[in-house]
């Protein structure tokens, strides 16, 4: 259970978003000081101003609230680049490809190591956010009578994966090209993974242009 309250609900009272905001750049703050495992709850309580039992009215954990403040980090991070409702194109994928490269080295730079427990949680809430933006995608295109054609669930779940640990190998390597370089490289493997549903290949050179 990622939240005590549902994250998703339409409308959040002022009071409850704006404690878990303190909460969140509190978590965020001492992470740019401390490792995530010698971050305690009533270190982020204190400096978010707040109780200890203000902070389990809003999360069961410390892991929660890392969980919530990553998924709310790359959903606005995405939806910034790619607004809800963009269609499914070479242009907007390489988007999405380019920011997710730039939140794990952003991520990865501001939280000091030994990054072992926040690497698993960061994992899960990047792919399940990606999930969502590509299912959206790949449910608006036509349906083809095509045996074995994988469900838009199925495609957006391996494309998800892709793009993830691309953007991770990426990230490690010790001497890396420019991250609009790296998405040049990936984005004809991305499409392929999309054929023949989307037969956009003339729309490569726009993609290009646009991340070069």
């Amino acid at each position: 259970m990622l939240l005590k309250q549902e994250h998703e609900e339409k409308k959040v009272d002022p009071r409850i978003k704006r404690t878990r905001q303190l909460l969140q750049q509190a978590l965020m703050d001492l992470m740019r000081e401390k490792s995530f495992q010698a971050i305690t709850v009533q270190g982020i309580a204190e400096r978010a101003t707040v109780n200890r039992v203000t902070f389990y009215a809003h999360f069961e954990d410390k892991y929660a609230l890392l969980e919530y403040t990553v998924r709310e980090m790359i959903r606005q991070r995405l939806r910034s680049q790619v607004p809800e409702g963009s269609p499914l194109n070479p242009e907007n994928l390489a988007r999405l490809i380019l920011t997710v490269c730039e939140f794990v080295a952003e991520m990865g730079r501001q939280c000091p190591p030994p990054h072992g427990q926040l690497e698993p949680l960061m994992e899960k809430q990047i792919k399940a956010e990606l999930y969502e933006v590509l299912r959206a995608w790949l449910a608006q295109m036509p349906s083809r009578e095509t045996q074995r054609r994988p469900t838009a669930e199925q495609a957006a779940m391996v494309m998800s994966w892709a793009i993830y640990g691309a953007a991770v190998q990426w990230d490690q390597q010790e001497q890396r090209e420019p991250a609009r370089e790296f998405v040049e490289q990936v984005l004809p493997l991305i499409l392929a993974s999309l054929q023949p549903a989307t037969s956009q290949d003339h729309a490569l050179p726009q993609a290009y242009q646009m991340i070069g």
